[in-house]
């Protein structure tokens, strides 16, 4: 009976330390959930009550311009390498960087003493062959004679051959080709031009650029004696992209200025290569720049126009979306709005998409999608 009473109240107690235990365990997920319910509604209003920094902006019609730049170089340049070996002798002007020099002037030697002295030979031995002949002719051709004694005494060893008359008599010229007359003729003239090789001359009035001659020095066709330039004519060189090219034009004007922003020139178009960069995959332009204190040499930027006006808004650059949105105020509303960007600046963008005046967050990565500006979650 004892034993009985024993199991009965050891079963109570069980039973009620069970009942406690449940009890507990209830209350304290009772009040976990609602601390997460209230962490939750307080993170909300927090996210609803924060309202993101906007700013209004507004699109402009504007040209659309490609950014563009390249370095300057002469349109007239001439690269001197000798076609004659022999040594420099000092001219009239010395041969130095920055000296100039007119159209046909001389601006270097070769000394020339020894192949003038063979070309006087060879002229004295021509007149000697033309003298041999006069018998021939007075005898064969006396209707020629009168002509070719006329030519014949304007021989002179020191002075250029002069050209052999059209006698316009068959036999005569056959005779004069078997006496070699011709044949010696032509390469006294070729000695002739290869003497004139000597005297390196100015195709255009222009300055030295660069020097690397000097007088005693031996020089010959593979020595690079110099740079002759034109001052008063520059080309600057600019690559554009293929799908820009429709809007530019031979004749179009462009305005430059130099890293230092120190001066400001004119560009216009003058040439267009025809062949696409392989790499690049743009074509090259070439305009003829004008201006004072140009130099070969000089970096010079701008921007050409290159198609018709758009519509373009200028907005700040922690406003763009990596793919290419921006966040737009819509009625209230935090909407995503595609943007085009044509023109990147140093704080700001200028983008296409956004017409008339709108209403855009300043940073995009503090806001979404479907966000009420100024409501409260409830």
């Amino acid at each position: 009976m004892k034993k009985s009473k024993k199991s009965i109240r050891f079963l109570i107690l069980t039973a009620a330390i069970h009942a406690l235990i449940f009890i507990t365990g209830g209350i304290i997920l009772y009040q976990l959930q609602g601390e997460e319910e209230y962490k939750t509604q307080e993170t909300t209003k927090t996210l609803f009550q924060e309202v993101p920094e906007t700013v209004t902006v507004r699109s402009t019609s504007m040209q659309k311009t490609v950014d563009v730049q390249g370095r300057v170089r002469a349109e007239n340049r001439l690269e001197l390498f000798p076609e004659v070996q022999g040594k420099i002798v000092a001219g009239n002007k010395p041969f130095r960087e920055g000296v100039n020099f007119e159209k046909g002037e001389v601006l270097f030697q070769i000394d020339d003493r020894e192949a003038r002295l063979q070309l006087y030979s060879s002229r004295s031995n021509f007149q000697t062959l033309a003298a041999s002949l006069l018998p021939d002719i007075k005898l064969d051709y006396p209707e020629r004679m009168d002509l070719y004694e006329k030519w014949y005494d304007s021989l002179h060893p020191e002075e250029a051959l002069p050209v052999i008359p059209d006698f316009d008599h068959p036999a005569m010229d056959r005779f004069l080709t078997s006496r070699g007359i011709y044949d010696r003729y032509y390469q006294i003239k070729s000695a002739e031009d290869r003497l004139d090789k000597f005297s390196v001359r100015a195709p255009f009035s222009g300055t030295l650029s660069a020097a690397k001659a000097e007088p005693g020095q031996s020089v010959g066709p593979q020595f690079h004696a110099g740079t002759f330039v034109d001052p008063d004519r520059y080309l600057l060189t600019v690559s554009v992209r293929q799908s820009d090219l429709n809007h530019i034009e031979i004749g179009d004007t462009a305005e430059f200025t130099d890293q230092q922003k120190s001066g400001r020139w004119t560009g216009r178009v003058v040439r267009m290569n025809p062949s696409v960069d392989a790499r690049s995959q743009a074509v090259e332009i070439y305009l003829e720049v004008e201006g004072h204190n140009i130099r070969e040499g000089m970096f010079l930027e701008g921007a050409m126009i290159a198609g018709d006006s758009l519509q373009i808004t200028e907005i700040p650059k922690t406003a763009l979306l990596r793919n290419g949105y921006v966040y737009a105020v819509v009625e209230g509303v935090i909407r995503q709005v595609p943007v085009n960007v044509v023109d990147v600046g140093h704080q700001t963008v200028k983008v296409t998409g956004l017409d008339g005046e709108v209403t855009i967050l300043r940073d995009a990565g503090r806001a979404m999608a479907g966000q009420m500006i100024g409501e409260e979650r409830r």
